[in-house]
């Protein structure tokens, strides 16, 4: 496993890799496995997922992951810095965060080698609208749809809670994010390592959790969140229809973010969509405690839509 931050639409983008580097030839490469991210994209979360789905694949193509901009901060040494939030809002919204994953894919996946694209929450919103991109569909081979917060986000379970009950509260979170900040990381990894042992959470996510509670991150989240609930609105059927054959989805039964009611709506809507309810109660985050499960099922999808198996 490689990671480090790379500049993508002239942010620091932090990369993690399975496999080839992203700055590699790939030349030998006839197909490629690029994940993107839920929301917080702080892809150190993902690193069992893509270790897990580069072992099941028999490491017969590279797994990448890709964070979203300003989730994740570099560090101090880079000679390149995130911009603050505040005056560059254009930068981190979902409209940016699309253009941000094309840009990406253009600069490192060559015209030859095709693309097996996951897209976990958020991600798979975002997947759905790289597809409107020429480029983009051309690339792809797949398209796997994890817990896909790909409508009506506003109205489920977690949407109200995070419209009607966090929102109006983050400047007390806020507050309290930043004393946080000023404490000596030694305590603030003790009270991350407490919270992830009272929550099952592996410890090897300490350092993840660590970056994704600098404030300067927080605050791109919920702008990215707060973007999510204005715009994820309606299921945007005339792309799905449009790209029917490319499109895997996966629900879950215990999801605030996306009921069974829009999986069962999905399937209405199209009867012959590829969708699959889950049977092992996997959780939204499953980054946090179910990467190997997960990293199974997504590896069979990819194998039954892959020419190398």
């Amino acid at each position: 496993m490689k990671d480090a931050f790379v500049n993508i639409c002239n942010v620091p983008t932090h990369i993690y890799t399975k496999g080839r580097w992203i700055e590699e030839s790939l030349d030998n490469e006839k197909e490629i496995a690029i994940c993107i991210t839920g929301n917080p994209g702080v892809p150190g979360f993902y690193t069992e997922f893509i270790e897990e789905l580069y072992q099941r694949l028999e490491c017969k193509m590279p797994v990448w992951v890709i964070g979203h901009m300003g989730h994740d901060d570099p560090p101090a040494t880079s000679i390149r810095e995130v911009p603050q939030l505040k005056g560059n809002e254009e930068l981190f919204d979902l409209n940016a965060q699309i253009r941000h994953k094309i840009e990406f894919i253009k600069k490192y996946v060559p015209q030859d080698c095709k693309i097996h694209l996951i897209g976990h929450s958020i991600g798979a919103w975002m997947i759905l609208q790289m597809l409107e991109n020429d480029y983009i569909r051309q690339a792809v081979i797949k398209c796997y749809m994890l817990f896909p917060t790909v409508e009506r986000m506003i109205e489920s379970q977690n949407g109200w809670v995070f419209t009607k009950i966090a929102l109006p509260l983050y400047w007390i979170f806020g507050f309290l994010i930043a004393l946080f900040n000023r404490l000596p990381v030694f305590i603030r990894m003790c009270f991350i390592h407490l919270y992830f042992l009272l929550s099952a959470i592996p410890s090897h996510f300490r350092g993840a959790a660590l970056c994704y509670s600098k404030a300067s991150v927080v605050e791109k989240v919920i702008f990215l969140a707060e973007d999510e609930m204005a715009r994820v609105r309606f299921l945007q059927t005339n792309i799905i229809e449009q790209n029917l054959n490319l499109l895997t989805f996966y629900y879950g039964t215990t999801d605030g973010w996306v009921p069974v009611e829009y999986f069962n709506g999905l399937k209405k809507e199209f009867p012959e969509i590829d969708a699959q309810l889950d049977t092992k109660k996997i959780d939204h985050a499953f980054v946090l405690r179910y990467s190997k499960p997960m990293g199974g099922i997504v590896s069979n999808m990819i194998v039954q839509n892959s020419t190398l198996f």
